[in-house]
């Protein structure tokens, strides 16, 4: 239980009357203390003087009877009782003796509910309120069967009353219904019942404990079809809210209701306790589901997730309430998502089309490994299928479908799929256009004696069976090098694999010293030319084999060899030294470098070695072929904000199939991506949902159906965030000021500058800035009864950003006039003077009555008058005075006073 307790309103009555002439010291030092949730204990000060009693007044804002009660002069305390959690009441309490009173001082209270476990009680200031402007339906589905129990209902009581305190109630501002439901489903009071907050949560308070099974998918369609209706009270172009609170699991299915709820605009949150399912609730709810899902095991724990509930709904509110005033509509999503064609490194997503009016599609890939790459791919209206490339092999998928309208997105549509694993053939058969230019260089020297080189000759068989051999397929060459390379067959002298095995297994044993760096150089002079059937965008590969130290330098050698696109594989036998070979392969090492203890151990590298040519063959024939697929040209930007910019580019001379475009911020050298799919025949695209002042390197590719080419690249930067604040208004009105708030502008905002001047054009332009970002100010030193014309602009540091404006009126000075004074009695008059009271008085109301008791009369005289004369008086008889100031927005408080009349003279008659 918390109580809220201002005396504010105390304080300001005290100081406003402190200059009445009462006849009756009033009490002081009014406090209240919570007892338990229906009663609170009221404590006050005596007054000094002799008094008769007390008289104290409860009135709430429902339509509660006021209460009252009459206390005896030596009381200081009583208990007021039956109080209504949640509801705002005024006690006022006034002492007295005789006919005579003295002027009450005011408390306010709230006993704002909660659990009753005795928790420490925190101050109502710390009770959530929404903004003012957040206004919608909203509507409690509460689990009303068994499991939740008679005593445990009433935190869900004190929970909906804390959520729907937090609105500003009316007819045109916040409704609420609530609906409970166990067995079947029963309004408890529809969106149209409530206007007051009181009379609200005194029904929110009584809400009776309902009983049965838990059908929690019949309840939300029965929200659907009862309540979120225009019959029902719910409205068009209002946020619609639905809090559902069960116990437990559903007893039937709820994530089609729950999806066709969210589809007509309700966002969804969800509260479960003790024995709700967690993956149910997630059914149910909104996305995402961390701001819409909230889950607890015990009732008594609901206060322990109350204040962050409360605070994302009336965010969630906010946010629709903006996605309403820009004309935002609820998206309708695609139907039917299917995933197939599905390869190591890609697969086809393809959808049945949103049946509403959308701008694209949007589909994520986000791999269900911790630190893998997601991708996002963005396609246009009209398309309905899409190829994901560039994935990961053996690795699953969550694929996700959004329509999207501008930039609101649909629903998502969901689905898993899973990458083939990559699949290496031990043959370079990969395929009927798969070619090759082979070169293997041989160590033939005095080392490697005769016997082991019948070794390599069949280590060498091995190899070139792998390979599909032909003219237009697989090229190889057998040169032999010693003291001087020699070769054994050029790429173009063998046109089928019968005839180079053959070759392989006859090629004799030379003998001689180790050069290998000569030998190197003769194979990229004499044998990687086309007079010996070397051709030009084909993969070249060189195996070296040796088993020994180089006898001559061979760096330069092979530097020569990679810069003509040679890929280099070193096989080191025996004594082959491991840092030579590393030297003379292509990177890495783990698949460009071999070794084995002796001519024997061929066997154990053969699958290894083979396996990696093949895997380099195919992807120099990728890079190649990328090379012959023409890319865009002149990458160009324009159109440049804060969160996007256009792309454009030139066609290449043959025709594509589309364009690939792809983005990701320049400094995030390892993050992911975001795609856009272009069809081919447009050159320009918008970049999406960027951040402001941010650097972004721009890919562009051309889709064949061989696959993509090189990209076109560039670089374009954002510009800063600037836009008009939100929401802008005026509150807590005085007579010389008040309080303009609004919600933050976009970007990096210094401060906020403000300009106010009277719409009367009187007055001069007045300027005031906030302390940093914040978002509320108070200007004060203002004319009464004045309206204001506020600019409020943010400041940037580029410059000052948009205006917004409104308007706003300062109250009335309203007062008590000062200082009554009764002067020229006579038997029946009196004359009245006072000193005026502050504002503009249109008129004083002078009310006057026999002390004794008698009929009350009234004059009025001008405002700009402070005198009066009361005729027609009895003669000898006090009279209470009461001069009242009257204002066009009302009155001020009495000034009181007493007079009395002269006594008359007796008349004698003589006989």
């Amino acid at each position: 239980m918390k109580i809220r307790l201002s005396l504010a309103l105390a304080a300001f009555l005290a100081a406003l009357l402190s200059s009445i002439d009462a006849q009756v010291e009033p009490p002081s030092d009014l406090k209240f203390k919570i007892l338990n949730e229906n009663t609170v204990e009221m404590s006050w000060v005596r007054p000094s003087v002799t008094i008769e009693g007390f008289r104290i007044q409860v009135v709430s804002d429902a339509d509660e009877p006021a209460r009252y009660l009459s206390l005896g002069a030596e009381t200081s305390t009583t208990s007021i009782t039956n109080l209504t959690p949640d509801l705002d009441y005024t006690v006022s309490i006034n002492s007295y003796y005789g006919s005579e009173e003295s002027i009450p001082i005011y408390g306010q209270l709230t006993i704002q509910s909660s659990n009753t476990s005795g928790r420490v009680r925190r101050p109502h200031s710390e009770a959530i309120k929404c903004s003012v402007s957040a206004l919608a339906d909203l509507v409690f589905l509460v689990d009303g069967s068994w499991s939740v129990g008679r005593e445990n209902f009433k935190h869900i009581r004190s929970f909906i009353g804390a959520l729907a305190g937090a609105f500003d109630i009316g007819e045109d501002k916040t409704r609420v219904a609530v609906v409970q439901y166990s067995t079947d489903t029963r309004t408890e009071f529809p969106l149209t019942r409530y206007t007051r907050r009181g009379d609200l949560l005194q029904a929110i308070n009584s809400l009776p404990y309902k009983g049965g099974n838990t059908m929690t998918g019949d309840a939300i369609d029965y929200l659907m079809k009862n309540i979120f209706t225009e019959a029902a009270g719910s409205r068009k172009g209002f946020p619609k809210v639905a809090m559902i609170i069960t116990d437990g699991k559903s007893q039937d299915p709820v994530e089609e209701h729950a999806e066709k709820l969210r589809n007509i605009g309700v966002e969804i949150f969800v509260l479960g306790i003790k024995g709700a399912d967690e993956d149910e609730l997630r059914e149910i709810a909104s996305k995402p589901h961390g701001k819409h899902v909230y889950n607890v095991p015990n009732f008594d724990l609901i206060q322990e997730v109350q204040k962050k509930i409360i605070t994302e709904v009336c965010s969630g509110v906010d946010e629709q309430l903006s996605s309403l005033v820009s004309g935002e509509e609820m998206v309708e999503p695609a139907s039917n998502l299917q995933v197939t064609e599905i390869a190591s490194k890609s697969m086809r997503v393809t959808w049945d089309p949103s049946p509403g009016e959308i701008t694209g599609y949007k589909v994520t890939l986000i791999p269900m490994v911790p630190g893998m790459k997601r991708q996002e791919l963005y396609i246009g209206p009209t398309q309905t299928s899409i190829n994901a490339r560039d994935l990961s092999p053996e690795t699953e998928y969550e694929i996700s479908l959004f329509a999207l309208k501008g930039l609101t997105p649909s629903e998502p549509i969901l689905d898993l799929a899973k990458t083939q694993p990559v699949r290496v053939s031990t043959e370079c058969s990969l395929g009927v256009d798969v070619q090759a230019d082979v070169v293997l260089l041989v160590d033939g020297s005095y080392s490697i004696g005769l016997k082991n080189f019948a070794k390599v000759r069949a280590f060498l068989e091995v190899l070139v069976t792998s390979f599909d051999i032909g003219p237009n397929k697989i090229q190889i060459s057998l040169v032999q090098y010693s003291r001087d390379p020699h070769t054994e067959f050029a790429l173009n002298t063998h046109n089928d694999i019968n005839a180079v095995v053959k070759a392989v297994r006859n090629f004799p044993y030379r003998g001689g010293s180790t050069n290998t760096g000569k030998a190197m150089t003769y194979v990229r002079e004499r044998i990687f030319i086309p007079a010996r059937g070397a051709r030009d965008n084909i993969p070249r590969v060189m195996v070296l084999i040796t088993d020994g130290k180089s006898s001559d330098s061979f760096k330069d050698a092979a530097t020569k060899l990679r810069n003509i696109d040679v890929e280099i594989f070193a096989v080191g036998v025996k004594d082959a030294v491991r840092s030579e070979l590393e030297a003379i392969a292509n990177p890495p090492a783990d698949t460009h470098v071999y070794e084995v203890e002796d001519f024997d151990a061929f066997q154990r590298i053969s699958k290894e070695l083979t396996q990696s040519i093949c895997l380099r063959i195919e992807q120099e024939l990728l890079k190649i072929k990328k090379k012959s697929l023409l890319p865009p040209q002149d990458l160009r930007f324009s159109e440049i904000t804060s969160r996007s910019f256009r792309a454009t580019w030139t066609a290449p001379a043959v025709a594509v199939l589309s364009y690939l475009v792809r983005f990701r911020k320049a400094e995030d050298v390892t993050g992911d991506y975001v795609s856009l799919i272009v069809s081919g025949d447009t050159t320009t695209s918008i970049l999406p949902n960027l951040y402001p002042v941010t650097t972004y390197e721009v890919n562009v590719f051309s889709q064949y159906d061989k696959g993509d080419s090189f990209p076109l690249t560039g670089e374009e930067t954002t510009l800063e965030e600037q836009g008009p604040v939100g929401n802008l208004r005026v509150t807590e009105e005085t007579t010389n000021s008040f309080r303009v708030s609004w919600l933050a502008a976009p970007g990096s905002v210094i401060r906020y500058r403000l300009s106010y001047v009277p719409l009367s054009g009187t007055g001069e332009i007045l300027e005031a800035q906030t302390i940093g970002a914040e978002t509320t100010i108070v200007l004060q030193e203002l004319f009464p009864i004045t309206t204001y014309r506020v600019s409020v602009s943010p400041e940037y540091a580029s410059g000052i950003g948009n205006e917004m404006l409104v308007d706003g009126t300062t109250k009335e000075a309203r007062g008590s006039p000062r200082d009554l004074r009764v002067f020229e009695e006579t038997i029946s008059t009196m004359k009245l003077a006072w000193q005026a009271a502050p504002g503009n008085v249109l008129q004083y109301q002078i009310a006057y009555k026999p002390a004794e008791g008698g009929e009350r009369k009234e004059i009025f005289v001008k405002g700009d008058t402070t005198r009066a004369m009361l005729k027609n008086l009895q003669p000898a008889t006090e009279y209470e005075l009461f001069v009242t100031a009257q204002y066009s927005t009302g009155v001020g408080v009495p000034l009181l006073g007493t007079g009395t009349t002269l006594e008359g003279r007796k008349q004698f008659h003589l006989n």
